[in-house]
């Protein structure tokens, strides 16, 4: 009888524990909100609709996805890490460190544009377009008189590079 109520005990503390890894590894694995400097992920979700109307109205997503789809093809992603360190599952990733740059192929015209719609956005502190700036430090000046445009030149300046006759 006591044997019986041991096995019993044991496989219900064994079942618990089970479920309650799964639940854990349910809530790790879980899909999290792509990190504001994770240009790779923007980058897909940018390709993905037209941005350029809610762009010339203002929303500042749509502004910072403008501006990086101008310039997506020219990012350069870095990855330097420690090779033996960067591959143990938890830590690894402490070792691991992921940077972005435009190459020097794109032409300053786009390139300034890209700026313009990034900076507007970041203006409105979006997180992402705040990270992406950093990429045209020392690149690209500000354009001067470009950031109090009217509805209508927004508009004109999004169709501009997205609906070209």
């Amino acid at each position: 009888m006591k044997r019986r109520v041991a096995v019993s005990l044991f496989a219900t503390i064994l079942l618990v524990a089970i479920v309650l890894l799964v639940a854990i590894g349910v809530t790790v694995s879980s899909k999290r909100e792509p990190a504001p400097g994770d240009f790779s992920y923007w980058a897909q979700a940018v390709a993905d609709k037209d941005w350029s109307v809610k762009a010339a109205q203002g929303d500042p997503e749509a502004q910072f996805c403008v501006g990086l789809m101008l310039v997506r093809t020219n990012l350069v992603k870095f990855i330097n890490r420690i090779p033996l360190l960067s591959d143990v599952p938890v830590v690894g990733r402490r070792f691991k460190k992921i940077g972005y740059s435009i190459d020097n192929n794109i032409g300053q015209d786009q390139m300034a544009e890209a700026f313009t719609w990034i900076k507007k956005s970041a203006d409105q502190s979006y997180s992402p377009a705040k990270e992406a700036e950093k990429l045209f430090v020392g690149r690209v000046a500000e354009p001067a008189g470009r950031t109090n445009l009217t509805h209508a030149e927004h508009e004109t300046d999004a169709r501009q590079f997205f609906h070209k006759p």
